[in-house]
């Protein structure tokens, strides 16, 4: 008995239902998750957008402080006081005003808006520049040279950051947190403080970098705030034919990508400098590990991109072992191993005869700059002993003179000193007390005077020998 089996009977049909049924679900899924055009409430947003235009008034004054909170922020570089700067400053309206009157072909909002983009911009560098003009403490900090370089990453979170802050804004209730959030990311007014900072020291670099990352957050966001009003169907306040629109397009197009070739072409060189950096380190580490003074040579390794303009690997062995032409010519053939070596520079900084005659000299000026302070502190200390000594002299001297005053009523004038003599074969040298009596003393009342004292003195200078002078 046979068993047949038929692959016609109708399972592939069953099969295709149920992965039909899958995709619907996942389908229908997915536009539960992320579709979001039944929260929107259309009029709230053109009001919203447009109540947040205007520069004028109030807002201005804002706008003033924000911009020299975050000036301060940045000079200080101050991470938390720039975004408390951000989270206060109304630099967004205008953006998305001019976001919102493109999309819908609103001629009087487009006029307001570049009125009031305009007004914001100049209020604000001008207040920067005034600000760093006047502050006397000008240095250059990390948080305002990080606003001179943009690349493509700020392009990102400038776009991403937009469609993050239009899609909240849509919201029939606004998401508070994701506009604060964006206006941290896409860092509106730091470049703004920056350009200011620039004009103010007249560097005029700083100045161009600082504005070219605002035109990049500003424009990816207004293009940002383009695209989503337009997949949400906002309607067009002015009619445009198809041929309008289309160029409008266009100009959207090609301005997105103008914007965007310097910032690739920045990023491009950061991502060869860091390879380059990168592998010249991991160069050093494998070629020179084996030197007895590797630690020396890799500490005082420098590399020197150059912006990619004849990039340099420069290590400086003063002082240290010669490294030989051979072994400088191994090396150029194991960078030829690294991608981002390949034409780099390998120089070698090291002892040349010129050099090591130049730090004898230097020994040598050390070695006679330490002869002449141990000089200077010998010299110094015989001071000091001598000042010691008379210190002590002094005090015996006070008390032999103070005793012989009490002793001899008489005595009118004592003193006491050391006499050089010579007779021209040896030098002699005498101690002497010059003493001076009452002049009412006859002269034998003088003499027994003068030999009870030199008693007394030779009990008072342990029998050392003296000269007694009248």
């Amino acid at each position: 008995m046979e068993t047949k089996f038929d692959f016609n009977d109708g399972s592939n049909d069953e099969l295709k239902k149920n992965a039909s049924g899958l995709f619907k679900s996942i389908n229908i899924l997915l536009k539960r998750v992320f579709s979001f055009q039944n929260e929107v409430d259309k009029n709230m947003v053109v009001n919203s957008i447009k109540s947040d235009i205007s520069m004028r008034g109030t807002t201005a004054w804002i706008l003033v402080c924000s911009i020299l909170i975050a000036s301060v922020g940045l000079n200080a570089n101050s991470t938390p006081v720039v975004i408390g700067a951000m989270l206060i400053s109304p630099l967004m309206g205008p953006i998305l005003g001019l976001g919102y009157s493109i999309s819908t072909n609103d001629l009087q909002t487009f006029k307001s808006s570049v009125t009031n983009f305009l007004v914001m911009v100049i209020i604000s560098v001008v207040t920067a520049f005034i600000f760093f003009s006047v502050f006397p403490l000008r240095e250059e900090s990390s948080e305002l040279l990080a606003r001179t370089r943009p690349d493509i990453r700020d392009v990102l979170i400038a776009f991403f950051g937009g469609l993050a802050l239009i899609i909240a804004k849509t919201k029939k209730e606004n998401l508070s947190s994701a506009i604060f959030g964006v206006a941290i990311a896409t860092a509106l007014m730091p470049p703004l403080c920056t350009a200011g900072f620039g004009l103010a020291i007249q560097n005029i670099d700083y100045a161009l970098g600082a504005m070219y990352l605002f035109s990049i957050n500003s424009i990816y966001i207004i293009i940002a705030t383009y695209l989503v009003l337009k997949f949400l169907r906002f309607p067009l306040v002015n009619y445009t034919n198809a041929t309008n629109r289309k160029n409008i397009n266009r100009y959207i197009s090609f301005t997105s990508l103008l914007i965007m070739i310097p910032a690739i072409i920045t990023f491009i060189n950061v991502m060869n400098e860091s390879k380059f950096n990168a592998q010249g380190k991991d160069f050093i580490s494998k070629e020179l590990k084996g030197l007895s003074n590797y630690d020396y040579l890799k500490g005082v390794t420098s590399y020197n991109y150059n912006q990619g303009d004849d990039p340099e690997i420069v290590i400086n062995n003063y002082g240290q072992k010669t490294i030989s032409d051979d072994f400088l010519d191994v090396l150029n053939n194991k960078k030829m191993d690294y991608s981002a070596l390949k034409d780099v520079k390998l120089i070698i900084n090291q002892g040349s005869t010129n050099s090591n005659t130049f730090i004898k000299e230097l020994r040598l000026r050390d070695s006679i700059d330490l002869a002449n302070k141990s000089d200077e502190v010998n010299k110094l200390s015989l001071e000091i002993e001598a000042l010691k000594n008379l210190s002590k002299e002094k005090l015996i001297f006070e008390k032999i003179s103070n005793e012989a005053n009490l002793i001899y009523p008489d005595l009118k004038e004592f003193e006491i000193y050391e006499k050089l003599g010579t007779n021209f074969n040896s030098t002699s040298k005498d101690l002497v007390v010059r003493v001076k009596w009452d002049t009412l003393l006859n002269t034998l009342e003088k003499n027994k005077l003068n030999i009870s004292l030199k008693r007394w003195l030779e009990f008072q200078f342990d029998n050392r020998s003296f000269i007694l002078e009248n």
